[in-house]
């Protein structure tokens, strides 16, 4: 099949170009300039120039396709996010959302595929949830929950096939949150944010290898699925567990615990929320549907393979009998010291 990437050179979007060629499918990702370029052409895809908030230039870009595959978002990657960082991002979900779904109607696609959260479901009092939840944002993820609206009407629009997958929460080696968290635990910056009077409520949370995610959307695709899905990993984990193993890993001491009331006052409301707040879902409807599996099962082997690689790749280094991180430091925070 023909398949057009729309985030293409994102964390989730390069993976999926790359193994959507694996598997032998013509793909075209969409690019803004020639370094984007060659990172398509390096996944093994091919680049067209063009703009999610540029509707002709996607008609132009995905002209074609079988599928249209949405990746695309602009999350801030600033130290102090400002609203019109967010408002961009906001941009990017709604008008971007609006004109690849029309672009795949005016193509002639059989299949859009839409890249979403599972925290847009989350419930108020933490506790489990699927995906026939009522959704539940917040001021950020409203944007998530009206591109899921605006695939969901397409789909009685255009007449084509319509999966939203709602990813768990993505991390990778090249992911810039998941390097920062790793430099915060090394620097011993990064506390474990829980709830209560002394912070011993934790929240858990559903996570995702960005390789296993790009296998989902490969999996939807070739089995043409139609239909809204949580992919994430087969283990739900706390907070402080995930926080308590990465730093184990990287040779970091134990971080210490901070009460959500109390980190409001130091850190960012998003991240305190996010930290704090539960989002325990599963894969199981997506798993029985579609026959796809996470290579990374559990959080502790995703976050094994990432030291690996970082490790071999001269990222961590042991410097005076103490872990180091030699990387690029990331621009985008999600916390500030605590």
């Amino acid at each position: 099949m023909h398949v057009f990437v729309a985030g293409a050179t994102g964390v989730l979007g390069r993976r999926l170009v790359s193994e959507l060629a694996r598997e032998g499918h013509e793909v075209v990702g969409l690019s803004r300039s020639a370094r984007n370029d060659a990172v398509i052409r390096d996944a093994g895809g091919d680049p067209r120039r063009g703009d999610v908030l540029d509707f002709d230039s996607l008609l132009t870009a995905a002209d074609g396709a079988d599928v249209v595959v949405n990746a695309a978002s602009a999350v801030p990657k600033t130290r102090s996010p400002t609203k019109q960082d967010w408002a961009r991002n906001d941009k990017i979900r709604r008008q971007g959302t609006k004109h690849l779904t029309a672009a795949a109607g005016h193509i002639g696609a059989d299949q859009y595929v839409q890249q979403s959260l599972v925290w847009v479901a989350r419930r108020p009092d933490g506790g489990e949830f699927s995906e026939e939840d009522d959704w539940n944002p917040t001021a950020i993820t409203q944007s998530e929950v009206d591109a899921e609206r605006l695939a969901i009407d397409a789909r009685m629009e255009y007449a084509y096939d319509v999966s939203i997958l709602r990813c768990g929460w993505l991390y990778a080696p090249d992911a810039a949150h998941t390097q920062l968290i790793a430099q915060g635990l090394l620097e011993g910056e990064l506390p474990i944010i829980g709830g209560g009077l002394l912070g011993r409520k934790d929240a858990t949370l559903s996570c995702l290898h960005a390789d296993d995610a790009a296998r989902a959307f490969t999996t939807a695709i070739d089995r043409r699925t139609n239909g809204l899905w949580h992919v994430t990993d087969d283990n739900p984990v706390t907070t402080a567990a995930y926080l308590s193993e990465f730093a184990r890993l990287l040779g970091a001491a134990e971080p210490r615990r901070v009460p959500a009331w109390l980190a409001r006052f130091f850190t960012l409301k998003e991240a305190v929320d996010f930290f704090s707040n539960p989002m325990p879902t599963t894969n199981d409807p997506f798993c029985e549907e579609t026959g796809w599996r996470p290579h990374f099962g559990d959080y502790r082997d995703g976050l094994s393979h990432i030291v690996e690689e970082w490790e071999q790749k001269g990222r961590l280094t042991d410097r005076r009998g103490k872990p180091t991180w030699t990387g690029e430091h990331s621009e985008s925070v999600i916390w500030r010291t605590v």
